[in-house]
Formats: C-alpha cells, sequence, structure tokens
C-alpha cells in the first residue's frame, strides 16, 4: 500500500487540536504574567477540544476491531491522562506512536474491511429474511380480508332473504291469526290475543327493518339506529341511550358509510350483552372537533358500565392490524374490516372494573 494512499486515508483531526493544545500550553508557560485569564480560558478552551477529538477516537468501530492487536486505545487513555496533567513531552510521544499505529491499522484495514463485508452480508440476509416474512404475512392479511369481505357480503343477502322470509310469511299468517281472533266469541281472549299478535307482528316488522338495513342511508340511519337500540333494551334489559347533537352533519360521510356504520355499532352492542355484564349503554354521535385531531368527519362514541376489559385483550383489540380468528373474535374483525372500507378508525379505552368506551373515528 503507498504512502501516499495511507495519508489521504488518515483522519488528522486529533492531530489538529493537538497542535492548537500544545502551542496554548508553550503560551501558558511561557507567558510574563502569570495569572492572564485570556491564556488560561485559551489553554482551557484547547484542551477541552483535544479531549473531544479522543473520544470520538474511542468512539472509531476501527479502533474497537483493532484495539487487541494494536492497542490503540490504551494509547488513547494515555494521552487523555497527560493532557490533563499538562505533560507536553508525554503527549508529543504518544501522539507520534497514536499515528504509526493508526498508519498501521490503515495498512491492515483488509481485516477490518472483511469484518465490515461479513457484517453486510449478514444483514442483507436478516433484511431479505424480513421481506420474504412481510411478503406472507402480507398476503395471508389479504387472503383474511377476501375471506371477511365474502362473509360479509354473505351475511347481508341471508339477513335479506330472511327479512323477506318473516315479512311475506310469518308475519302474514300472524295477521291472519289476528283476523280468526275476532270470531272467538269470548271477548276478552280475542282481545288478548290480537294485542299479542299486534306486538309479535311490530316486533317481526323491525326485525325485518334491521336485517334489510343495506340501503340505509343518512336520512333514514338516526330512526333505524334509534328503532334497533330500543330493541336491544327491551330484549336485553340493558338501558340503551342515542345522543346525537343537534349540530351534528351526516353530509360530511358519504351514502355507503351509513350502512357499515350502523353494522358496527350492532356488532359493539351484541359484543357489551355477550361479555360487558353491563346494565347501561350510551351512543354519542357528533362531528368531529379540532381536539379530535382529524379534519372533519363523525366521532362516535360507545360507552358502557360493565365490567371493562383486561389490558391483554385491550391491547389485542387496539392492534392495528386485522389478526387471525385465533387471536381476534370474528365480529371484532368484521368491525375492522367495515372501518378499512369507510376510512374509519376505532379505539378501545377501558379499566378492569370501570366499564368501557369505544371511539370511532369515520374521516369524510
Amino acid at each position: 500500500m503507498e504512502r501516499t494512499y495511507i495519508t489521504e486515508s488518515l483522519d488528522f483531526s486529533l492531530y489538529e487540536a493537538w497542535i492548537e493544545y500544545d502551542e496554548a500550553l508553550s503560551a501558558f508557560e511561557n507567558q510574563a504574567v502569570v495569572n492572564d485569564s485570556s491564556q488560561k480560558e485559551k489553554l482551557e478552551a484547547t484542551k477541552n477540544k483535544f479531549l473531544g477529538q479522543l473520544e470520538l477516537e474511542k468512539q472509531s468501530k476501527t479502533y474497537n476491531i483493532s484495539n487487541s492487536i494494536y492497542g490503540i486505545q490504551n494509547q488513547l487513555n494515555s494521552m487523555e491522562l497527560a493532557c490533563k496533567n499538562h505533560d507536553s513531552k508525554e503527549l508529543s510521544r504518544l501522539i507520534t506512536a497514536f499515528y504509526i499505529s493508526k498508519g498501521l491499522v490503515y495498512q491492515k484495514s483488509g481485516f477490518v474491511f472483511t469484518q465490515l463485508i461479513v457484517v453486510m452480508g449478514v444483514l442483507l440476509l436478516v433484511v431479505m429474511a424480513l421481506l420474504f416474512f412481510y411478503r406472507i404475512t402480507y398476503a395471508r392479511r389479504i387472503e383474511i380480508e377476501k375471506i371477511l369481505k365474502a362473509t360479509n357480503k354473505g351475511q347481508e343477502e341471508v339477513r335479506r332473504r330472511i327479512s323477506l322470509e318473516l315479512h311475506d310469511s310469518v308475519a302474514q299468517q300472524m295477521r291472519y291469526v289476528s283476523i280468526l281472533a275476532e270470531k272467538i266469541s269470548d271477548k276478552d281472549l280475542s282481545k288478548e290475543i290480537k294485542k299479542n299478535q299486534s306486538e309479535c307482528i311490530e316486533n317481526i316488522r323491525n326485525a325485518c327493518y334491521t336485517l334489510s338495513s343495506i340501503n340505509i342511508d343518512k336520512r333514514s340511519f338516526e330512526s333505524v339506529l334509534k328503532n334497533a337500540m330500543d330493541n336491544f333494551q327491551k330484549r336485553t334489559k340493558i338501558n340503551t341511550s342515542l345522543v346525537i347533537t343537534p349540530d351534528t352533519d351526516f353530509n360530511l360521510i358519504p351514502q355507503s358509510s351509513f350502512h357499515h356504520i350502523f353494522r358496527i355499532i350492532l356488532e359493539l352492542l351484541t359484543n357489551i350483552e355477550k361479555h360487558s355484564r353491563a346494565t347501561e349503554v350510551t351512543v354519542l354521535i357528533r362531528n368531529s372537533l379540532p381536539s379530535d385531531k382529524i379534519q372533519s368527519g363523525l366521532m362516535i362514541f360507545v360507552s358502557d358500565d360493565g365490567q371493562g376489559i383486561d389490558e391483554k385483550t385491550l391491547e389485542t383489540l387496539n392492534s392495528k392490524r386485522i389478526e387471525n380468528a385465533k387471536n381476534l373474535h370474528f365480529g371484532v374483525q368484521n368491525i375492522k374490516l367495515r372501518l378499512n372500507e369507510i376510512n374509519g378508525t376505532i379505539k378501545y379505552y377501558s379499566e378492569k372494573g370501570e366499564g368501557t368506551e369505544v371511539k370511532l373515528c369515520i374521516k369524510n
């Protein structure tokens, strides 16, 4: 290896810092006025600069690798001590020895660069493995999303068909029973039968309306949701409240989003019924505020006074990824998938024994 190559490769920052410090030290030792504050300040500044360069040298990976061979770290430590003791002769000797060792390191740098190449090769393999793993994981996520979309589509079709069957067969038959009840001679019994039949027909009508809610839009959304929550309260005996602020503007949300929002809220109510042991549920709907940190959209809060969610489950629920069915309830996966369809997000807040609040953010 040629001398010019070694010289051009070396970093002489430490050498230059030593020159400045050595000049300041000589000036300080030879000054006429011993207590000249400016000379003291210059000496302190150049000493600190030299010590700073020493620290940079100590952090060099090249010297760490070659330390056991050339003893460079020991030289750096000795220089630090000589500097602090203002020992200019010892420091001069150490600087000379250091740059001799430094040149040897560069001459033998093939060893160092070989190490670096090996490390880079290992890192490249790791990156390739991570990319391969990501592709497999991403493909699986896409497949899960396709399955969930197909499932949702199938569920909507089944709901629509059940709704039509209930309306065209069961409801009609019950109306006929009401007509027959009028022929019963016992008027009180006839009245009671007709009353019960009317209630059953009303419940079926509500169920049909809910099941066939695929065409929900911003005009019918509030009434359909209120009706569904009333039915939920009757069935579960859980007190429910729907609060929609007067200034809520549903025009900010596309028409196609309301069906998904309706289904998401129903799924959350179902989860509350199954898991929360709550006695009260509130659904609050309003437009976004500046504090919500979104430009504009709809904010929905579903709160209950139930037993809350444990920390591990809460962490899983707040995961940004759609997990596989083993780790996440299928209904929760559907919620996340629907939110992906309408540019929405969900966040669960809960403490054990303190109830749960679910925040939905639907961006326009």
